[in-house]
């Protein structure tokens, strides 16, 4: 680059921008960048300055980062949906680089894609046929509605078709666009307009009339969705529902079920058989053209310089032998490491099955009420991995002395894939941590009211810990853990939180357990990973929530 990105924690990304514009090859930079790196530089100086680098994006690459960046999921495992002011505001940062410009990437774009973004914009409609229908000899108040809610909607014309506005946010954009459409990609159009005709006239019918809908935001998009899904799972995601689905399984299914299972369920199945897919289609394919990997990779390093990339860090598995202050090296790391040197693909194979489940964990789980980090999803997989490698390694060993070494785990995982070790690990946490701890809170609750001299406390109680026994025969013991707060009356607020942590969706080692260390310390340092830990938690269950508690008749 001609001049270094600033890394200064003052730099605005306004600055930034300017400095990477200067870039006398930024075309071919700005190409040759990977979609998730340029959807990364666009977050970080803001879509709305971001119109310089846009123009020069490739469709393939806006594709691919609109497979990611137009849809929003209201938390982990929840199928994510189709975010129209996100798209509104895409189409305007494409109009800054000219109408021609804009429509020509829509009409690159997949037209079920294009079709869906102009759905949730503005409803379509036939004239003709409204004309038809509301020309009948007998009107209807309903009719005379429907025209004075016309007359104040937003709406152009296009051969037989009304669009009507159903949000005046971004009206002006995409109308513009269609124009500009409608004069050089005027077959598209006309099949987009017809499909959206199509949608919106059985969704008015659905829902009482064109006048009951003008204003609603509901569209139907689940086959858009389901080729998107397909797209990111050939290129390594998990859907949230797929994720949410595995893990519930694991969840419910009784361990030793887990251990004697020979079958790879149906959603991991799905998943490396879209993998072997998709790199067979490459290979058809043959070799991508080679980027200026020399200029892109001084441009990346200069990114990270300016912390917009993070460093390349690495893998979970390869970091393993670290010095360790606060806790020991999973023996499941060090086990990977010698399958490495004695069966390379085994070591490939475990390497690609943890990649699978960290998605699994960013997708379908959240962890200390977010969405899972990267690095930290690997490290929580190879955690949960761990324990159940134990428990595998325990139930060989028989009634062998002595801990399992280093080559008998070496010697399981040459021959077992981590998906078994980790389902057998998630059943373990979920049996032995939440469900453990969701029944010993139970039973403290329902000891503390039957102790209350004030009734109206004691009701309280006996309601909160009957919600608590439904939850734990659903076997959904989190769903408690949103009510705990209202138990500052009973318990102490230290405890409170380490019960929370331990009925979260990823149970982690509260900090009384930890060591008082600090999240940010170590990535895993509060994962849960051997069995040793499951018993401190027990003991730490029973022992603070019996004797913390405030004695019974105390708050009468």
């Amino acid at each position: 680059m001609t001049k270094a990105l600033s890394t200064s924690s003052n730099s605005r990304p306004r600055q930034l921008l300017t400095r990477i514009l200067e870039e006398p090859e930024l075309v071919s930079i700005v190409q040759g960048l990977e979609a998730p790196v340029l959807s990364r530089l666009i977050d970080h100086i803001g879509l709305e300055d971001s119109g310089e680098i846009v123009a020069l994006a490739t469709t393939e690459q806006l594709k691919k980062i609109f497979d990611d960046d137009l849809w929003r999921s209201a938390k982990p495992g929840k199928d994510p949906a189709f975010d129209a002011e996100r798209f509104s505001l895409w189409l305007q940062v494409m109009m800054e680089a000219g109408v021609e410009f804009a429509a020509q990437k829509l009409a690159e774009l997949d037209e079920d894609l294009v079709t869906l973004a102009v759905c949730k914009q503005a409803l379509v409609i036939n004239l003709d046929a409204l004309a038809e229908r509301m020309s009948g000899n007998s009107r209807s108040d309903e009719d005379d509605l429907t025209d004075k809610a016309l007359e104040s909607c937003l709406y152009e014309e296009f051969a037989e078709y009304q669009i009507i506005a159903r949000d005046p946010q971004g009206w002006d954009a995409l109308i513009a666009v269609l124009v500009e459409l409608d004069k050089n990609h005027h077959d598209f159009l006309m099949r987009v307009l017809e499909r959206c005709c199509y949608i919106s006239t059985e969704y008015i019918d659905d829902n009482g009339g064109l006048f009951n809908v003008l204003d609603s935001e509901e569209m139907l998009e689940s086959d858009v969705a389901a080729d998107r899904e397909d797209r990111r799972e050939a290129e390594g995601y998990v859907a949230p529902s797929a994720a949410a689905s595995f893990l519930d399984l694991a969840r419910v299914t009784p361990t030793e079920e887990l251990i004697a299972n020979r079958a790879t369920d149906p959603v991991t199945r799905s998943y490396f058989k879209s993998l072997e897919r998709a790199a067979k289609e490459a290979a058809e394919k043959g070799p991508t053209q080679a980027l200026p990997s020399q200029k892109v990779e001084k441009f990346l390093q200069e990114l990270r310089e300016a912390e917009v990339l993070e460093e390349p860090a690495q893998h979970p598995l390869l970091a393993a032998g670290a010095p360790r202050a606060a806790h020991t090296e999973p023996l499941f790391k060090l086990a990977v490491l010698a399958v490495r040197d004695r069966q390379p693909k085994a070591y490939m194979d475990r390497l690609r099955e943890l990649s699978y489940l960290a998605n699994v964990l960013i997708s379908g789980c959240s962890y200390a009420g977010r969405t899972f980090r990267p690095l930290e999803a690997a490290d929580a997989a190879v955690a949960v991995c761990n324990l159940g490698m134990e428990r595998l390694l325990r139930d060989a060993a028989g009634n062998r002395p002595g801990d399992p070494t280093v080559d008998d785990a070496a010697e399981l995982l040459e021959r077992q894939e981590l998906v078994k070790l980790f389902q057998v690990g998630w059943s373990l946490l979920h049996r032995d941590v939440q469900m453990f701890t969701a029944r010993t809170l139970q039973d403290v609750l329902t000891r503390l009211a039957e102790g209350q001299r004030d009734t109206g406390k004691s009701k309280e109680l006996t309601r909160m810990a009957a919600t608590l026994k439904a939850d734990v025969n659903a076997g959904k013991p989190t769903r408690s853990r949103g009510r705990l707060d209202g138990l500052g009356h009973v318990l102490e607020r230290q405890v409170i939180v380490a019960v929370k942590a331990l009925l979260s969706e990823y149970p982690f080692l509260p900090r009384a357990i930890a060591g008082g260390a600090k999240e940010t310390d170590k990535r895993d340092a509060r994962f849960i990973f051997t069995q040793q830990q499951i018993q401190a938690v027990q003991a730490f269950v029973q022992g603070r929530l019996f004797s913390e508690a405030a004695p019974p008749g105390a708050a009468g």
